[in-house]
């Protein structure tokens, strides 16, 4: 009797070590699961993200190919014109791009802008109807509410002197028109997957704007989407502006 009893006993140690590695394994095994699966999403919103930013930019170069939609862009509230303007030197024209639009980017009536007046940041001068709103469904790029997409348009720094000439020309009888550049800035974010905030993320979007201000040595939209852990893709592209043919 003696003997059984203590044959039982060890019995219930292997029966609970066993229950324990059974226990280690399943948990080992649930963790790897959600890593994958975080994983699989975060590939999943980059993709998401980087098509949506890539979509801009592809439907805005697809549009200034053709010579009459890019000489609109340079004329009476055409989002180059007001850019191009001396005194909007330094100022984002900003756009949200809006799933529902045909053309988000038609003109500077379908934009704000945002600018640094020294260390003060100015949004109202235009209204804020180009600011992307998360509590507006119609905001995002689709009917799924997952992506947002911010668009900032900026006159570019000046370059060096006559550094669209040809070698050869010379200053006073060159014939060719000055060169202008632009910087487009286009910023996806998926806001529902964060735990920021709207009115934290409303804020990024609306008052920062895409560049560094020598001046107010401001935080970017991007550095604010970061802090506040928002998935978001940024991209800059530079383009010169093409001079427009006349029809024959």
């Amino acid at each position: 009797m003696k003997r059984v009893s203590i044959q039982r006993g060890a019995t219930l140690i292997v029966v609970l070590i066993m229950l324990v590695l059974l226990t280690l394994v399943g948990t080992w095994a649930i963790r790897g699961s959600l890593t994958s699966l975080n994983i699989a999403m975060n590939t999943q919103a980059q993709a998401l993200l980087q098509q949506a930013s890539d979509a801009v930019f592809f439907n805005l170069e697809n549009q200034t190919s053709d010579d009459l939609t890019l000489a609109n862009m340079q004329i009476g509230d055409g989002m180059l014109a007001y850019v191009m303007r001396p005194e909007n030197k330094g100022k984002e024209l900003v756009f949200c791009i809006r799933g529902g639009d045909a053309n988000s980017l038609s003109g500077s009536r379908n934009a704000s802008v945002v600018y640094w007046e020294g260390t003060q940041i100015k949004n109202t001068q235009l209204g804020t109807i180009g600011f992307c709103s998360i509590d507006r469904k119609a905001d995002f790029i689709s009917g799924r509410s997952a992506v947002m997409t911010r668009v900032g348009i900026r006159a570019a720094s000046a370059g060096q002197d006559w550094e669209h000439m040809l070698e050869g020309d010379d200053s006073e009888m060159s014939k060719t028109q000055k060169i202008q550049k632009v910087i487009v800035n286009v910023t996806s974010i998926i806001p529902n997957l964060s735990d920021s905030s709207a009115n934290d993320i409303q804020g990024c979007l609306s008052n920062y704007t895409s560049f560094q201000d020598t001046v107010a040595n401001n935080t970017m939209v991007s550095d604010c989407l970061k802090a506040k852990n928002v998935p978001y893709s940024n991209q800059e592209m530079e383009y010169t502006l093409r001079p427009v043919t006349g029809a024959s």
